[in-house]
C-alpha cells in the first residue's frame, strides 16, 4: 500500500489549510500537503493515477488563471476589455473531481455509503474505470457546469476548493465542488439534474466572464471553452 493524496499535491506548494475531515471537523487546521495522505491504494494503481494529476493540472490551472483574471477586472468599470481566451478539458476535470471525491469519503470514517444495503463506502468498479479513464459517465450522470441566475461569482480565485458531499437514500449520491469560486456539480445518480434557479452545463460549452461598466451595462471580458473530447 502508498499513501494517495486526498488532494492533488502537484497544485499546491507547501502548506495548505483544511476543514471538514475527521480531524478537523469544526476548526481549520495547516499541515503540509505531502501529509494530506491516506493509504487506500497500492502502489502500482497509486502510480497509474500519477498520469490524471499531471494531465488535470494543466486544466486546474487553467481555471485558477481564468479566475484570477475576473477577480482583477471585477471591479474595474470600463466599456471594453482585451478579450481573453482559455480552454480546458471538461473530461479530464470530470474524472479529477470523481477521484477527489472518492478520496474525502473513503478518509471520511466512515463517510457515506456507496450503496445503501451494503453500506461500504468502497468505490464501484465503474466509478474506479471512469478514474482510470476506461470507461466514461452514462449521462445524466457526471461533472456539470452549474450557471445561478444572479450570481455575480465574487469569490472567484480565492485560493479555496471546496467539495460537499450529498446523499440520497442513506448513499453517496453526487458533491458540489466549488474550485477558486467556480462552482461544479458531480452526479452520480442516473436521472435527470434539475437546479432551481439556474442552469447546468454539461459537456462541451463555453462560459463568458463579465464586468459592468459604469452605467452597469455588461462588459466581456474573457471566454473560456471546455472541450470534452468525443469517444
Amino acid at each position: 500500500m502508498s499513501q494517495e493524496h486526498l488532494v492533488s499535491e502537484c497544485l499546491f506548494n507547501g502548506n495548505v489549510k483544511v476543514r471538514g475531515l475527521p480531524w478537523c471537523r469544526e476548526r481549520e487546521k495547516e499541515i503540509g500537503i505531502a501529509s494530506l495522505t491516506s493509504g487506500f491504494l497500492c502502489r502500482h494503481h497509486n502510480s497509474a493515477l500519477s498520469g490524471l494529476d499531471s494531465a488535470s493540472k494543466q486544466t486546474l490551472d487553467t481555471l485558477i488563471e481564468a479566475c484570477d483574471l475576473y477577480a482583477r477586472r471585477k471591479n474595474i468599470r470600463t466599456r471594453h476589455w482585451t478579450v481573453k481566451y482559455f480552454t480546458t478539458d471538461m473530461l479530464l476535470l470530470e474524472r479529477w473531481c470523481l477521484k477527489t471525491l472518492i478520496n474525502i469519503n473513503l478518509s471520511g470514517r466512515p463517510g457515506l455509503p456507496v450503496d445503501a444495503e451494503c453500506k461500504s463506502n468502497m468505490p464501484t468498479e465503474e466509478w474506479v474505470r471512469i478514474v482510470f479513464g476506461l470507461e466514461r459517465f452514462k449521462p445524466p450522470m457526471g461533472l456539470y457546469r452549474v450557471a445561478v441566475k444572479g450570481e455575480t461569482l465574487n469569490d472567484l480565485g480565492n485560493g479555496h476548493i471546496h467539495v460537499t458531499t450529498k446523499s440520497r437514500d442513506g448513499r453517496l449520491a453526487a458533491a458540489d465542488f466549488r474550485l477558486w469560486g467556480l462552482p461544479f456539480f458531480l452526479s452520480l445518480v442516473n436521472e435527470p439534474i434539475r437546479l432551481e434557479g439556474g442552469h447546468l452545463m454539461r459537456g462541451e460549452h463555453q462560459q463568458w466572464f463579465t464586468t459592468y461598466d459604469l452605467k452597469n451595462r455588461p462588459v466581456n471580458s474573457h471566454l473560456m471553452t471546455f472541450t470534452y473530447a468525443k469517444e
